[in-house]
């Protein structure tokens, strides 16, 4: 909102200047007048006689309409120039250098793929900026190539170097395939072609469905397919999902977890023909089971044959059993590199023992024969169909209401049009946030009074034609009509009009006798009294336009305020079926034309309204008889308006609805750049992008072709009413005076003026309501529950225990869908830590949600400290547990902004958070050493950008998990909190949770068993229900448990029976001595 209030500061401040140049325009011609002939008649002593005064205001008033359609154009110029600068300044922005970086001419010795003497930073103008230096890499092509490495080392900025997306500051980089993809020439004997494939750390998928995520506009090959969805092991997954590979994932993969997003993404890599495939870090969001079956059957299987394969891993116990080269970054160089029995004897592999057998037993299988792999294979097969045949055994006792419910898959909604007119509610509900009765009052004064002036000035130069001594007709005329035709909103160019003004002349023929009156009074007199008229409706009038347009201002930003806490208010599953950009829409261009084009629409047609029924109540004063044809014109009016009306509104909503794709197109492009420009198909996404963009011109363009249309129209109509009301003065010759002739011929010139622009504005009230129609459209989200509850609410120190009882749980994302959590019961002790564990899409991150009311239970109660949760506010619920979710949210904004964002600790707690979570370790290099990358948490006013981006995503993690510690909570709820960080630092940052919060509760959900094997339970979870729920080590000690066979599968199965052994031991001699 903070930023809101400082749009609405300058959007007054806008409107403040506006006023005073409406001021300035309203009284300019009073002024003008009322100098010149002071000029005149003081200073060079002249006598001002009416023609010489009628003469000059004829001219003066001529002035008007030029200046004010100069005044406005000079304004549209300008901001035109600010738009086209600000375009400007990003054009000039640099070009990325990655197709000159690719492009470079390879030495005798250059690397195939690598990089020679290379140095890279993100941001050449910034010191504090991560930095790669002295890369000096060949990978091997058609191999698999593994980058290890501490958190923060630089193994995500490695391959994004490779691909060209960082800087190169010395150096050269190698990387074939830097063509576009349609400019490929497919290898005829291994389908391959020269370029790049990539699976980011952070999976970027597109608001499609899986299948098109995974062929990703390749040519579809069914048998292809079906083996990359084996290898990616997606086939179970596709089973449950209710319309398969059909079904749509929301916007960045929302309804999928974060293992299946992340085995998506590599299935697309695997099922391109590109020859070199980049992974980071692709087997961190996947259980033991599913990462050893990918690392098996993806990354070294058959689909990987002849393909170059650089995957940047933490799971170096895994990865380097059929590695072929190795990469050790730290802190931004290579520390080493080479096969992985050198390493291994070097110990730069580490001293874990499970690293050590898995290398031996990797060198060891390459020396036998083709039977002992197929044997290792049958084995891995044998143990991961054990598991399947487990799972298979639950899913028959499903249910069957949990049967996945065929569908066609498609969760976003098409965007809702609405039909007809906009409703009077819309209307309705825009008058009640306008204002109140003072501010109504206020208004219709203004409107009144001002045009009340405005009829009293021309009345008023009326009169003094009449007393002036030899006064003509033509003067008269030519002085009214004129100024009332051009303090219209703006002129018509039509030539019907040109010819009745030119007419004026011969109608005041028809006055036989110019008639000659007494002057009363001097015309010093009437041109002061003229002038007081004309400073009071000037005043008038911009008090008109100030009360309005800030009465507008403040219903704009009502309703923003009230869609803004809709939406912010609005339950998960709001967000599933709806693009980022259309919200985008609604907030960006909605809600601009409700702020800057609905008031002065609006204005425009209360001034016209107010001037057409001023002017035929005039007009029919002086000559009755128009009565009857004023019906007649009208009609014409009416039916020539409610077709442009009509036409222009559904028009207008047409292109509302269009914009929107732009607005997600662009903001998903913008994500995943660094995706796109790999596998070379931006000239894809800029035709997509292109196409939305002429979807969204068509309804502009016959916008203003209806516009030209109506003008047309509306001028011919308008030429009927200056026709009859001519014949009707000639018919009342005798009856009328001059004046009161004048009078009704400039009215009936102004009445065509201000109806063509009644029809014109209120067509943009009309669209412009439309966009009102459309914000309240999102005033009837459903809600989340009640923020506070006072009845209800629970003690300021609750939760105190940390216990959690889950009684029968049952959650569906939505009524019309299975349930995905299915009568869930388990206790927790208080303090006590869990560790959740399952295949992904087991139901281990939605069971977390329903901690915090993201979704509420259909069944069941969660009970914490004996407060069932579904009874209290969101506020004391949310404010009292924390949790650090598998992708972690960052703000733009500084360290300490991002760690303590209500100011509540000093700076040596966050300094020592910092440290506990091993941001800032002891052995920190020297500042003074220009040769190594600075820890940016030793300043904590360091810059963190947009969603973290400057840092890595293990970095990320951590620095959730300090915020954490700083607030200390009693129950924490960790989804994969470690997931992107190095073994040796998770398991540093598992002994500081286990310290810091050994009065707290935890859940934790973790695919490393390593990090949860001493935890007092765990909760084995698959298809949404408890499978296991026991100590470690009674599980493990099982051989047909679940958890024996995930563990087994991880391949540390020994280690970890020692590890739960041991600490089952522990907390046994613990409660014996209590």
């Amino acid at each position: 909102m903070k930023i809101r209030e400082e749009e609405l500061t300058y959007l007054k401040w806008r409107t403040g200047v506006w006023c005073f140049g409406a001021f300035v325009w309203f009284i300019t011609p009073t002024l003008i007048t009322l100098l010149s002939f002071y000029v005149y008649v003081i200073i060079e002593g002249n006598t001002l006689t009416a023609p010489i005064a009628f003469t000059s205001l004829s001219l003066f008033t001529l002035l008007r309409s030029p200046l004010d359609q100069l005044s406005d154009m000079t304004a549209y110029v300008i901001q035109s120039k600010v738009s086209v600068d600000r375009i400007g300044d990003f054009l000039e922005e640099e070009e990325t250098s990655k197709y000159e970086q690719l492009g470079q001419e390879k030495g005798p010795n250059s690397p195939y793929i690598g990089f020679e003497n290379a140095s890279f930073s993100w941001n050449e103008s910034s010191a504090d900026d991560f930095k790669l230096r002295n890369l000096n890499i060949d990978f091997k092509a058609g191999k698999l190539n593994v980058v290890i490495g501490p958190t923060g080392a630089g193994k995500t900025s490695l391959l994004l170097a490779l691909l060209g997306e960082m800087n190169l500051t010395s150096g050269k980089v190698f990387l074939p395939g830097i063509i576009p993809k349609d400019e490929l020439i497919v290898d005829p004997e291994t389908g391959l072609t020269e370029s790049v494939a990539y699976c980011s750390q952070s999976a970027w998928l597109l608001n499609d469905s899986i299948r098109n995520n995974i062929t990703f506009s390749a040519p579809f090959n069914q048998d292809r397919y079906d083996k990359v969805i084996e290898a990616c092991g997606l086939t179970r997954d596709l089973q449950i999902l209710s319309a398969g590979d059909s079904t749509e994932i929301g916007e960045k993969g929302i309804t999928l977890s974060g293992g299946q997003k992340q085995r998506v993404s590599l299935a697309r890599a695997l099922y391109s023909n590109s020859r070199h495939i980049l992974l980071d870090d692709c087997l961190s969001a996947v259980d033991s089971h599913t990462a050893l079956w990918i690392y098996e059957n993806c990354i070294s299987g058959p689909l990987m044959q002849g393909r170059t394969c650089i995957l940047v891993s933490h799971n170096v116990a895994l990865t380097v059993q059929k590695a072929d080269w190795i990469i050790v970054m730290d802190n931004g160089k290579v520390k080493t590199q080479g096969v992985p029995e050198e390493l291994l004897d070097s110990g730069e592999l580490g001293d874990d023992e499970l690293v050590k057998t898995s290398v031996l037993n990797s060198r060891n299988q390459s020396t036998t024969n083709l039977k002992s792999l197929e044997d290792k294979n049958s084995n891995l097969k044998a143990k991961a169909a054990t598991i399947e045949n487990k799972l298979k055994a639950l899913a028959e006792q499903e249910n069957p209401e949990d049967a996945p419910v065929k569908s066609d898959g498609k969760l976003v909604e098409e965007e809702f049009k609405s039909e007809g007119v906009v409703g009077l509610n819309v209307y309705k509900g825009y008058a009640k946030v306008f204002g109140g009765w003072p501010t109504w009052t206020a208004v219709l004064f203004a409107f009144s009074a001002s045009q009340g002036a405005y009829i009293i000035q021309s009345w008023w130069l009326r009169n003094w034609s009449l007393s002036s001594e030899k006064s003509q007709v033509m003067n008269v005329l030519s002085l009214v009509g004129i100024s009332n035709v051009y303090d219209g909103t703006q002129v018509s160019g039509s030539p019907l009009i040109r010819t009745f003004i030119g007419a004026y002349h011969h109608i005041s023929q028809a006055f036989t006798t110019l008639e000659t009156y007494k002057e009363e009074h001097s015309t010093m007199y009437y041109i002061l009294i003229y002038g007081a008229i004309g400073i009071s409706y000037s005043i008038l009038a911009s008090f008109r336009v100030y009360v309005t347009f800030f009465a507008g201002i403040t219903a704009s930003n009502r309703i923003f305020r009230q869609v803004l806490d809709k939406v912010m208010n609005a339950k998960l599953r709001f967000f599933d079926k709806t693009p980022q950009g259309r919200i985008m829409n609604r907030f960006s261009k909605d809600i601009e034309a409700v702020d800057q084009d609905l008031t002065p629409c609006s204005e425009g047609v209360f001034i016209c309204l107010v001037q057409c029924v001023s002017i035929l109540g005039l007009i029919i004063f002086i000559t009755p008889g128009f009565v009857i044809f004023a019906f007649i014109i009208a009609y014409l009016y009416y039916l020539v308006g409610i077709f442009y009306i009509t036409l222009s509104r559904e028009l207008k909503r047409f292109e509302s609805i269009t914009k929107s794709p732009i607005h997600q197109h662009f903001s998903e492009s913008l994500v995943g750049v660094a995706t796109i420009r790999a596998y070379g198909i931006e000239k894809r996404f800029m035709k997509q992008n292109l196409k939305a963009i002429d979807e969204n011109n068509k309804p502009f363009f016959y916008l203003w072709v209806a516009n030209r249309w109506l003008a047309f129209r509306i001028d011919a109509v308008g030429s009927l009413v200056m026709f009859f009301a001519g014949i009707f003065v000639l018919l009342s010759v005798g009856r009328i005076d001059a004046g009161l002739a004048g009078l009704s011929l400039s009215y009936a010139i102004a009445f065509s003026e201000s109806a063509l622009w009644i029809v014109r504005l209120y067509a943009g009230v009309e669209m412009n309501m439309n966009s009102v129609e459309r914000l309240q459209e999102y005033l009837e989200i459903e809600g989340e529950p009640a923020r506070e509850i006072p009845e209800t609410e629970p003690p300021s120190t609750w939760p105190e225990r940390g216990e959690i009882q889950v009684n029968d749980v049952s959650l569906r994302y939505a009524p019309e869908l299975p349930r995905v959590i299915k009568n869930v019961t388990f206790h927790v002790e208080p303090n006590n830590k869990i560790g959740i564990v399952g295949r992904t899409g087991a139901g281990k991150s939605t069971i977390i949600t329903a901690f915090f009311r993201f979704l509420d239970p259909e069944s069941g109660s969660i009970v914490i400290d004996g407060v069932d949760i579904t009874k209290i506010g969101l506020r004391n619920l949310r404010q009292a547990i924390t949790i650090i979710p598998q992708d972690p949210t960052l703000f733009t904004g500084t360290i300490r902004s991002n760690l303590d964002p209500f100011d509540q600790y000093d700076d040596n707690q966050i300094f020592e958070a910092l440290k506990r979570v091993n941001l800032i370790t002891a052995n920190e290099p020297n500042l003074g050493e220009i040769n190594e990358n600075q820890n940016k948490f030793l300043n904590l006013s360091s810059t963190v950008t947009e969603g973290g981006n400057n840092l890595s995503q293990g970095q990320r993690q951590l620095m959730c998990l300090a915020r954490s510690l700083l607030k200390s909570p009693k129950v924490i709820l960790l989804d994969e909190a470690t997931a992107s960080i190095d073994y040796k630092s998770d398991a540093t940052i598992q002994k500081t949770i286990r310290d810091e919060f050994s009065s707290s509760t935890i859940l934790t959900i973790a695919h490393r068993l390593r990090s949860i094997i001493d935890y007092d339970k765990i909760l084995v979870m698959d298809a949404g229900k408890v499978v296991e729920y026991e100590d470690p080590y009674v599980l493990i000690a099982n051989k047909n448990s679940l958890f024996y066979s995930m563990c087994d599968n991880s391949g540390e199965l020994d280690a970890l029976t020692k590890l739960a052994k041991e600490s089952y031991v522990a907390k046994k001699n613990t409660k014996s001595l209590s």
